[in-house]
């Protein structure tokens, strides 16, 4: 009763005040080498959790009209009018193999935007909003593919391991993503020649597979590394003359996207390399961050089409 007394404050003080101010600290976290993370129950009392950057809004699941629509899979729900337009719902306990509870047996809905794709997930509990540093988050995706990282949470007062899921693993298997062979040779209708190198940190080894075989697509020389730390060791050991585009996710552990654009910005021998970020956040707030950091370019995940413009742009000029 304690912890649920809790979470229907955190859910009341939340809603009442908008995640606006969250997403605004978060847009300042990069300076302080954190991310926030909104903390959740699924329906079997796991605990959970998802960026708050990705997050627009938390909804309550009973004021919102939803429709149960034909679909291929359990993994979604139906589909919720959410803010005037059609949002399709998603099943984590489904997803991660779990057996689904009844939609109404959801409290909460966590409105995100992935992508531009905007999309819900039920989850049974608010827990919190917490902050953790980027050493505190530890990669587990080698040992299972729809985990990013795990890290651990207070409830009450003890340490819980928590699991922040893989939305773009998740997104790929819901078939939301092209990001096949095909796909990327759609796009890509030309081999592009440059002598200088990509570099890339990705730390989702979906989005890895996407940029390799669309840099084997472009007959262009790159270097895709696991996280921040490793692209910017290498960038030191580089001539910067031969770098001709960095491409950069923003949610990493050890060394983040801000931190990397940060660094190659503020360095006047690396400033002039071309900086595009290649991250599923795409709300307005994560935009406006980058964009006062001096990125040049913008790539919601598995964007081939905006990727390849922009690497076109950059390389060939």
């Amino acid at each position: 009763k304690k912890l649920y007394n809790k979470s229907h404050t955190l859910i009341k003080r939340i809603l009442m005040s908008g995640i606006s101010g969250s997403v605004e600290q978060m847009t300042q976290a990069h300076l302080r080498n954190v991310q926030q993370l909104a903390v959740f129950y699924t329906g079997h009392k796991n605990i959970y959790a998802i960026n708050i950057a990705k997050v627009k809004a938390f909804i309550i699941t009973e004021e919102v009209a939803i429709n149960d629509t034909p679909k291929d899979t359990d993994v979604i729900a139906g589909i919720a009018t959410i803010r005037g337009e059609p949002v399709t719902l998603i099943n984590l306990d489904a997803w991660l193999g779990l057996p689904a509870l009844a939609v109404k047996d959801y409290k909460l809905i966590i409105f995100c935007e992935f992508n531009h794709k905007k999309i819900g997930f039920l989850v049974k509990d608010m827990l919190d909003i917490v902050e953790k540093t980027t050493q505190e988050l530890r990669h587990t995706e080698e040992t299972n593919s729809k985990i990013t990282y795990t890290t651990y949470v207070r409830v009450n007062n003890k340490d819980e391991l928590c699991t922040v899921f893989n939305a773009e693993q998740l997104l790929r298997d819901i078939h939301w993503t092209d990001d096949g062979s095909d796909e990327i040779r759609k796009y890509v209708d030309e081999k592009l020649h440059s002598s200088k190198l990509i570099l890339a940190a990705e730390d989702s080894g979906v989005a890895r597979e996407v940029l390799a075989s669309f840099f084997e697509e472009t007959g262009l020389d790159y270097e895709i590394y696991t996280n921040g730390t490793l692209l910017i060791k290498r960038l030191e050991e580089l001539n910067p003359d031969k770098i001709g585009m960095v491409i950069t996710d923003i949610e990493m552990p050890g060394t983040d996207g801000y931190q990397v654009a940060s660094f190659i910005k503020n360095n006047k021998n690396l400033s002039h390399i071309p900086v595009i970020v290649n991250s599923s956040m795409t709300t307005d707030a994560v935009r406006g961050k980058m964009n006062q950091i001096g990125v040049e370019g913008f790539v919601g995940k598995t964007d081939i089409s905006n990727l390849f413009k922009l690497t076109k742009k950059f390389l060939l000029r």
